[in-house]
């Protein structure tokens, strides 16, 4: 995992981000195989007590008509498909709150060490900035894979999509629970693919995990995202729940 308590350029950070930032792709058996592959959304990796878990929004996969065993994420640089153990959504689809749009993936312990030799990388999660610190952050940076330029090239088995990175300040929040920010500079014309991005403050040149992007709107140029003070919450609350045996062990998923 790359320390983020450190100085590191913009450019520099982007292209770490590359092994932790991964295009929601969404696979159904059923399908024909040049159609098998496609999907909107992004999602991020990060490491919470010793556990290495894929998180994104959980609409990204219900406007998709997707289900959890539908989701893959694949790896630029080697041909691995991570492999899930555990899934967990913390919403009540009768009364939906958008500061808890989220699902939570636990990568199998089996396949770590060659997802990191294959260039996975983490974030660690309980490095984050406090919901009472997001007025101190400078400037926040949104990592992500818009819809625009993204496909499947299915002779190669590869994708294709560049990773964004926008940047902007805090605002109002646009709705109770959640943070906004209004990007500033280049940006795509919309806003399509980036709920799943990670948010990553920065700090006096210090660079931490900040939320998860929800919800954007195009004509203002704001996305609003869950604080990472609470999606560690829900991940502390996921691995209370499988030591109290209120999570139960699935069959591995995905397989490479």
């Amino acid at each position: 995992m790359q320390e983020s308590e450190e100085f590191i350029t913009l450019s520099a950070f982007a292209n770490m981000m590359h092994g932790q930032v991964h295009p929601v792709i969404i696979s159904r058996e059923s399908e024909d195989e040049y159609y098998s592959h496609h999907g909107v959304g992004t999602a991020f990796v990060l490491e919470y007590a010793g556990e290495i878990f894929v998180v994104t929004a959980q609409h990204v996969l219900n406007a998709q008509n997707a289900t959890h065993d539908d989701l893959r994420i694949l790896l630029r640089n080697a041909p691995i498909s991570v492999i899930f153990d555990q899934r967990a959504v913390f919403r009540d689809e009768h009364d939906p709150d958008p500061d808890s749009d989220l699902a939570i993936f636990r990568v199998v312990r089996s396949q770590h060490a060659a997802l990191f030799q294959a260039g996975l990388t983490t974030l660690d999660a309980e490095n984050c900035v406090e919901d009472a610190d997001m007025d101190a952050v400078d400037t926040f940076h949104i990592f992500g894979y818009p819809d625009v330029g993204r496909g499947y090239d299915y002779e190669e088995k590869s994708l294709e999509g560049d990773l964004r990175c926008l940047s902007g300040q805090l605002v109002d929040p646009a709705l109770p629970g959640l943070m906004s920010i209004k990007i500033q500079g280049e940006r795509p014309e919309k806003f399509r693919g980036m709920s799943g991005s990670v948010v990553i403050a920065d700090i006096d040149d210090i660079w931490k995990f900040a939320g998860m992007v929800t919800l954007a709107s195009d004509p203002k140029g704001i996305l609003s995202f869950i604080p990472a003070e609470k999606i560690a919450f829900y991940l502390n609350k996921m691995v209370l729940m499988e030591m109290t045996g209120m999570l139960l062990p699935e069959q591995p998923s995905n397989p490479p």
